[in-house]
């Protein structure tokens, strides 16, 4: 799972000197695997899962939308989210979760 492209980029409300970035991954994601494996929040309710990463706050939606906060550039928003989708799946294949 990927991020396939960046829908909008937006000034980041909390700062405006980062950027709010509205992206589309590839296939829809498991949520909950995800809040599992990055100490995130899932909600069923809203059909999403909150991830905090330092500043950076990214929330995954089950129309495979993210969006993602607090970040410097378009690039380093879709590495972020890549990277850290890629940790949350390999953790859950290494305890057996996939």
């Amino acid at each position: 799972m990927r991020v396939a492209h960046t829908e909008k980029i937006l000034p980041c409300i909390a700062d405006p000197w980062k950027l709010r970035i509205i992206a589309q991954l590839d296939e829809a994601p498991d949520l909950t695997l995800i809040a599992r494996y990055l100490d995130g929040k899932y909600s069923e309710k809203l059909g999403m899962a909150v991830v905090r990463s330092g500043i950076i706050e990214m929330n995954f939606f089950q129309n495979g939308q993210v969006t993602i906060r607090m970040v410097d550039s378009e690039e380093e928003a879709i590495n972020f989210v890549n990277k850290i989708l890629a940790m949350a799946y390999h953790k859950a294949m290494i305890t057996g979760d996939l």
